[in-house]
Protein backbone atom coordinates (compact mmCIF):
# COMPACT_ATOMS: atom_id res chain seq x y z
CA UNK A 1 0.00 0.00 0.00
CA UNK A 2 2.88 2.33 0.79
CA UNK A 3 4.41 1.70 -2.65
CA UNK A 4 1.09 2.43 -4.32
CA UNK A 5 0.66 5.75 -2.54
CA UNK A 6 4.27 6.75 -3.22
CA UNK A 7 3.94 6.18 -6.98
CA UNK A 8 0.50 7.84 -7.15
CA UNK A 9 1.78 10.85 -5.21
CA UNK A 10 4.89 11.13 -7.39
CA UNK A 11 2.77 10.92 -10.55
CA UNK A 12 0.42 13.65 -9.37
CA UNK A 13 3.37 15.89 -8.45
CA UNK A 14 4.94 15.30 -11.86
CA UNK A 15 1.68 16.14 -13.66
CA UNK A 16 1.25 19.22 -11.47
CA UNK A 17 4.64 20.51 -12.62
CA UNK A 18 4.33 19.52 -16.28
CA UNK A 19 0.64 19.79 -17.18
CA UNK A 20 -0.93 22.39 -14.92
CA UNK A 21 -1.49 24.62 -17.98
CA UNK A 22 -4.19 22.29 -19.36
CA UNK A 23 -6.82 22.61 -16.58
CA UNK A 24 -5.91 26.30 -16.09
CA UNK A 25 -6.72 26.93 -19.77
CA UNK A 26 -10.10 25.19 -19.35
CA UNK A 27 -10.81 27.21 -16.20
CA UNK A 28 -9.89 30.47 -17.98
CA UNK A 29 -12.33 29.72 -20.81
CA UNK A 30 -15.06 29.10 -18.23
CA UNK A 31 -14.31 32.36 -16.41
CA UNK A 32 -14.44 34.30 -19.68
CA UNK A 33 -17.72 32.59 -20.59
CA UNK A 34 -19.33 33.50 -17.26
CA UNK A 35 -18.01 37.07 -17.48
CA UNK A 36 -19.56 37.56 -20.92
CA UNK A 37 -22.89 36.15 -19.75
CA UNK A 38 -22.85 38.63 -16.86
CA UNK A 39 -21.78 41.56 -19.05
CA UNK A 40 -24.36 41.05 -21.79
CA UNK A 41 -27.98 39.96 -21.98
CA UNK A 42 -26.99 37.00 -24.14
CA UNK A 43 -30.47 35.53 -24.53
CA UNK A 44 -31.98 38.93 -25.32
CA UNK A 45 -29.27 39.77 -27.86
CA UNK A 46 -29.67 36.40 -29.55
CA UNK A 47 -33.44 36.75 -29.80
CA UNK A 48 -33.22 40.32 -31.12
CA UNK A 49 -30.57 39.27 -33.63
CA UNK A 50 -32.71 36.52 -35.14
CA UNK A 51 -35.76 38.80 -35.18
CA UNK A 52 -33.75 41.42 -37.07
CA UNK A 53 -32.59 38.86 -39.63
CA UNK A 54 -36.18 38.11 -40.55
CA UNK A 55 -36.79 41.76 -41.44
CA UNK A 56 -35.43 43.92 -44.22
CA UNK A 57 -32.55 46.29 -43.50
CA UNK A 58 -34.78 49.35 -43.98
CA UNK A 59 -37.38 48.24 -41.42
CA UNK A 60 -34.96 47.38 -38.63
CA UNK A 61 -35.01 49.50 -35.48
CA UNK A 62 -31.84 51.06 -34.03
CA UNK A 63 -32.00 48.46 -31.23
CA UNK A 64 -32.05 45.64 -33.77
CA UNK A 65 -29.15 47.13 -35.72
CA UNK A 66 -27.15 47.44 -32.50
CA UNK A 67 -28.00 43.83 -31.57
CA UNK A 68 -26.87 42.58 -34.98
CA UNK A 69 -23.55 44.41 -34.66
CA UNK A 70 -22.98 43.19 -31.10
CA UNK A 71 -24.04 39.62 -31.71
CA UNK A 72 -21.92 39.44 -34.86
CA UNK A 73 -18.86 39.77 -32.61
CA UNK A 74 -20.16 38.25 -29.39
CA UNK A 75 -21.79 35.16 -30.91
CA UNK A 76 -18.63 33.61 -32.38
CA UNK A 77 -16.65 34.38 -29.20
CA UNK A 78 -19.29 32.68 -27.05
CA UNK A 79 -19.37 29.63 -29.32
CA UNK A 80 -15.58 29.28 -29.21
CA UNK A 81 -15.39 29.69 -25.43
CA UNK A 82 -18.32 27.34 -24.86
CA UNK A 83 -16.76 24.74 -27.15
CA UNK A 84 -13.35 24.97 -25.49
CA UNK A 85 -14.83 24.88 -21.99
CA UNK A 86 -17.07 21.89 -22.62
CA UNK A 87 -14.57 19.83 -24.63
CA UNK A 88 -11.65 20.87 -22.42
CA UNK A 89 -11.96 18.05 -19.83
CA UNK A 90 -12.06 15.48 -22.63
CA UNK A 91 -8.85 16.88 -24.14
CA UNK A 92 -7.20 17.09 -20.72
CA UNK A 93 -8.02 13.43 -20.09
CA UNK A 94 -6.61 12.38 -23.46
CA UNK A 95 -3.40 14.36 -22.95
CA UNK A 96 -2.86 13.43 -19.30
CA UNK A 97 -1.06 10.09 -19.98
CA UNK A 98 1.23 11.85 -22.47
CA UNK A 99 2.12 8.58 -24.19
CA UNK A 100 4.10 7.73 -21.07
CA UNK A 101 4.66 4.01 -21.68
CA UNK A 102 5.44 4.16 -25.41
CA UNK A 103 7.71 7.19 -25.01
CA UNK A 104 9.67 5.66 -22.15
CA UNK A 105 10.04 2.48 -24.12
CA UNK A 106 11.36 4.40 -27.12
CA UNK A 107 13.91 6.33 -25.04
CA UNK A 108 14.94 3.30 -22.98
CA UNK A 109 13.83 4.91 -19.71
CA UNK A 110 11.53 1.95 -19.16
CA UNK A 111 14.62 -0.11 -18.24
CA UNK A 112 15.05 2.01 -15.11
CA UNK A 113 11.66 0.81 -13.86
CA UNK A 114 12.25 -2.76 -15.07
CA UNK A 115 15.17 -3.06 -12.63
CA UNK A 116 12.88 -2.43 -9.65
CA UNK A 117 11.41 -5.43 -7.81
CA UNK A 118 7.86 -4.23 -8.57
CA UNK A 119 6.54 -5.70 -11.86
CA UNK A 120 6.25 -3.21 -14.72
CA UNK A 121 2.54 -3.88 -15.03
CA UNK A 122 1.86 -2.90 -11.46
CA UNK A 123 4.22 0.08 -11.60
CA UNK A 124 2.55 1.61 -14.65
CA UNK A 125 -0.95 0.80 -13.43
CA UNK A 126 -0.12 2.70 -10.24
CA UNK A 127 0.97 5.63 -12.40
CA UNK A 128 -2.27 5.35 -14.35
CA UNK A 129 -4.18 5.58 -11.07
CA UNK A 130 -2.22 8.76 -10.33
CA UNK A 131 -3.20 10.19 -13.72
CA UNK A 132 -6.89 9.53 -13.14
CA UNK A 133 -6.59 10.98 -9.64
CA UNK A 134 -5.01 14.12 -11.11
CA UNK A 135 -7.90 14.27 -13.60
CA UNK A 136 -10.43 14.03 -10.80
CA UNK A 137 -8.67 16.65 -8.68
CA UNK A 138 -8.46 19.14 -11.57
CA UNK A 139 -12.10 18.72 -12.56
CA UNK A 140 -13.37 18.90 -8.98
CA UNK A 141 -11.36 22.08 -8.32
CA UNK A 142 -12.76 23.72 -11.46
CA UNK A 143 -16.31 22.61 -10.63
CA UNK A 144 -16.16 23.71 -7.00
CA UNK A 145 -14.68 27.07 -8.03
CA UNK A 146 -17.57 27.70 -10.39
CA UNK A 147 -20.31 26.56 -8.06
CA UNK A 148 -18.98 28.50 -5.07
CA UNK A 149 -17.40 31.50 -6.75
CA UNK A 150 -19.84 32.43 -9.51
CA UNK A 151 -23.54 33.12 -9.86
CA UNK A 152 -24.16 31.29 -13.10
CA UNK A 153 -26.62 32.78 -15.59
CA UNK A 154 -28.91 30.27 -17.39
CA UNK A 155 -26.69 30.08 -20.47
CA UNK A 156 -23.61 29.44 -18.37
CA UNK A 157 -25.47 26.77 -16.37
CA UNK A 158 -26.11 24.88 -19.60
CA UNK A 159 -22.40 25.10 -20.43
CA UNK A 160 -21.50 23.86 -16.95
CA UNK A 161 -23.81 20.86 -17.35
CA UNK A 162 -22.00 19.95 -20.56
CA UNK A 163 -18.69 20.48 -18.75
CA UNK A 164 -19.64 17.86 -16.14
CA UNK A 165 -20.54 15.43 -18.91
CA UNK A 166 -17.20 16.14 -20.61
CA UNK A 167 -15.39 15.37 -17.33
CA UNK A 168 -16.67 11.81 -17.42
CA UNK A 169 -15.67 11.57 -21.08
CA UNK A 170 -12.24 12.80 -19.98
CA UNK A 171 -11.85 9.84 -17.62
CA UNK A 172 -12.73 7.47 -20.47
CA UNK A 173 -10.37 9.35 -22.80
CA UNK A 174 -7.56 9.01 -20.27
CA UNK A 175 -8.16 5.25 -20.02
CA UNK A 176 -8.11 4.87 -23.82
CA UNK A 177 -5.03 7.05 -24.28
CA UNK A 178 -3.12 5.15 -21.60
CA UNK A 179 -4.16 1.79 -23.07
CA UNK A 180 -2.94 2.78 -26.54
CA UNK A 181 0.38 3.89 -25.05
CA UNK A 182 0.62 0.66 -23.05
CA UNK A 183 0.41 -1.23 -26.34
CA UNK A 184 3.64 0.54 -27.32
CA UNK A 185 1.93 2.84 -29.81
CA UNK A 186 3.05 6.46 -29.89
CA UNK A 187 0.78 9.48 -30.49
CA UNK A 188 -1.78 7.92 -28.14
CA UNK A 189 -3.63 11.18 -27.46
CA UNK A 190 -3.95 11.92 -31.18
CA UNK A 191 -5.24 8.43 -31.93
CA UNK A 192 -7.71 8.69 -29.05
CA UNK A 193 -8.99 11.97 -30.45
CA UNK A 194 -9.40 10.38 -33.91
CA UNK A 195 -11.33 7.53 -32.29
CA UNK A 196 -13.57 10.06 -30.53
CA UNK A 197 -14.18 12.09 -33.70
CA UNK A 198 -14.77 8.98 -35.81
CA UNK A 199 -17.25 7.62 -33.28
CA UNK A 200 -19.27 10.84 -33.43
CA UNK A 201 -19.21 11.42 -37.18
CA UNK A 202 -20.58 9.95 -40.38
CA UNK A 203 -18.13 7.05 -39.99
CA UNK A 204 -20.20 5.83 -37.05
CA UNK A 205 -23.42 6.26 -39.05
CA UNK A 206 -21.97 4.33 -42.00
CA UNK A 207 -20.85 1.53 -39.70
CA UNK A 208 -24.33 1.45 -38.17
CA UNK A 209 -25.93 1.15 -41.61
CA UNK A 210 -23.52 -1.52 -42.84
CA UNK A 211 -23.96 -5.24 -42.39
CA UNK A 212 -20.58 -5.63 -40.66
CA UNK A 213 -21.78 -4.63 -37.20
CA UNK A 214 -25.24 -4.91 -35.71
CA UNK A 215 -26.77 -1.82 -34.13
CA UNK A 216 -26.82 -3.63 -30.78
CA UNK A 217 -23.06 -4.18 -30.88
CA UNK A 218 -22.09 -0.69 -32.06
CA UNK A 219 -22.25 1.01 -28.61
CA UNK A 220 -19.68 -1.51 -27.36
CA UNK A 221 -17.23 -0.56 -30.14
CA UNK A 222 -17.38 3.22 -30.44
CA UNK A 223 -16.40 5.96 -28.01
CA UNK A 224 -19.19 5.99 -25.37
CA UNK A 225 -20.33 9.59 -25.90
CA UNK A 226 -23.99 8.61 -26.11
CA UNK A 227 -23.76 6.28 -23.11
CA UNK A 228 -22.22 9.04 -20.98
CA UNK A 229 -24.98 11.47 -22.04
CA UNK A 230 -27.63 8.91 -21.08
CA UNK A 231 -25.80 8.16 -17.83
CA UNK A 232 -25.87 11.86 -16.88
CA UNK A 233 -29.65 12.05 -17.34
CA UNK A 234 -30.07 9.73 -14.37
CA UNK A 235 -28.84 12.28 -11.82
CA UNK A 236 -32.01 14.43 -11.51
CA UNK A 237 -34.16 13.08 -8.70
CA UNK A 238 -37.30 12.75 -10.85
CA UNK A 239 -35.61 10.56 -13.50
CA UNK A 240 -35.24 6.79 -13.26
CA UNK A 241 -31.62 5.65 -13.15
CA UNK A 242 -30.38 4.34 -16.51
CA UNK A 243 -28.67 1.11 -15.54
CA UNK A 244 -28.01 0.18 -19.17
CA UNK A 245 -25.97 3.35 -19.75
CA UNK A 246 -24.20 2.86 -16.41
CA UNK A 247 -23.17 -0.67 -17.39
CA UNK A 248 -21.97 0.51 -20.80
CA UNK A 249 -19.78 3.23 -19.27
CA UNK A 250 -18.30 0.73 -16.80
CA UNK A 251 -17.75 -1.70 -19.67
CA UNK A 252 -15.60 0.81 -21.55
CA UNK A 253 -13.55 1.59 -18.45
CA UNK A 254 -13.04 -2.13 -17.83
CA UNK A 255 -12.28 -2.90 -21.49
CA UNK A 256 -9.58 -0.27 -21.89
CA UNK A 257 -8.06 -1.04 -18.50
CA UNK A 258 -7.82 -4.69 -19.55
CA UNK A 259 -6.22 -3.65 -22.85
CA UNK A 260 -3.70 -1.54 -20.93
CA UNK A 261 -2.94 -4.50 -18.65
CA UNK A 262 -2.43 -6.77 -21.64
CA UNK A 263 -0.13 -4.23 -23.33
CA UNK A 264 1.94 -3.86 -20.18
CA UNK A 265 2.16 -7.64 -19.84
CA UNK A 266 3.62 -7.83 -23.38
CA UNK A 267 6.09 -5.01 -22.67
CA UNK A 268 7.11 -6.64 -19.41
CA UNK A 269 8.37 -9.64 -21.37
CA UNK A 270 10.34 -7.44 -23.78
CA UNK A 271 10.70 -3.86 -22.43
CA UNK A 272 12.91 -2.66 -25.27
CA UNK A 273 12.03 -2.87 -28.93
CA UNK A 274 14.70 -5.04 -30.57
Amino acid sequence: MGGLMTIVRATIQHLLRRKWQLPVAVFSCGVALVALHHSFDVDGLRETFFEARRESAASRSPEQNAAMATWGVLGPILRILDGLFTIGPLLVGMLMPGGVVANERRTGAIMLWAQHPMPLRRFYMHRYLGMQTANLAAFVLIGVSFVSGFTLPPGAIASFDRFVESCLLGFVGCAISFAISALGIRRAAFLTFLYFVGSNSTMSAQLRDSSLVSSDMLPFLIFPTGAVAEFMTGFPSDVLWNWGATGLVLYHFTLWTAIAWFGLWRLERRPLKL
